[in-house]
């Protein structure tokens, strides 16, 4: 419970830093832009003081990133982080394609998971996280994000906790998703948080991170070249080969949009 309005705290408690013989041996905590997003989210949090009982607003963040920035870790550290501090949480977590939920966003929270201190706690398979005395009602599953399963996005709920949703390269996730996701909005302490390269100039990622609904969104805008992981050899020749302002580094490099459609 010390962790509840602190994402950043649970981060550094939940995986072994440093370690060695871990695969965290060489890493000493999260990177600069992903610290100053966690604090976000505890400041909301707080904000909100949730009691169990009188729903709040949901907290709603985007991400638009450049390539190799560690957007996939901080989905499996989100999910971690509310399925440990949120008794019978319910969640969704989905990518643009079933390769890249299953090799790349699923695979994050799977292995991110078993190396967590909590990780006794739960079950994780290749469809589902689940609690094992409580395997019904506190959850998290993997779900594709074809339009014909919509249906697969309703229906969550959880009054007395929390129901999120995690959108993994929501940039080419369709709007019909995003609208069923929003019935889970309407009770307890709701979260939902978007992430990915903004391919497009238009659509419902676009206006999380630039247009309209940037209020409600707070969008964070991520520099592949200011964040530690990144490959930084392969980027200065995408800039010398593309352009610098071209829409390929753009979108692949700065984490902006592209001018043309």
């Amino acid at each position: 419970q010390t962790c509840y309005h602190d994402p950043e705290r649970f981060v550094e408690m939940a995986y072994p830093w440093k370690e060695p013989g871990t695969l965290l041996e060489s890493h000493d905590g999260p990177d600069t832009w992903q610290r100053g997003f966690l604090r976000g989210i505890a400041k909301e949090v707080q904000a909100n003081a949730f009691t169990g009982r009188d729903p709040v607003m949901p907290v709603l963040r985007a991400v638009s990133k450049g390539h190799g920035v560690g957007g996939s870790v901080m989905i499996a550290w989100l999910t971690d982080w509310l399925m440990v501090t949120r008794p019978h949480s319910q969640g969704v977590v989905t990518a643009n394609t079933k390769t890249q939920l299953e090799t790349k966003t699923w695979a994050a929270v799977r292995r991110w998971t078993r190396m967590m201190l909590w990780a006794h706690w739960f079950t994780i398979n290749t469809q589902k996280m689940y609690h094992h005395a409580f395997p019904e009602s506190w959850f998290c599953t993997a779900q594709t994000c074809r339009e014909e399963n919509s249906e697969a996005f309703a229906g969550q709920h959880a009054a007395d906790s929390s129901s999120f949703y995690m959108w993994d390269e929501d940039s080419n996730i369709a709007r019909i998703l995003h609208e069923v996701a929003e019935g889970g909005m309407t009770d307890g302490e709701p979260f939902q948080f978007r992430f990915g390269n903004p391919t497009r100039n238009n659509g419902d990622f676009y206006e999380c991170c630039f247009g309209k609904w940037r209020d409600e969104w707070h969008p964070t805008i991520v520099d592949s070249r200011t964040s530690r992981f990144s490959n930084k050899q392969l980027i200065e020749k995408w800039v010398e080969q593309f352009g610098e302002d071209s829409d390929f580094v753009r979108v692949r490099v700065k984490g902006l949009p592209p001018r043309a459609s």
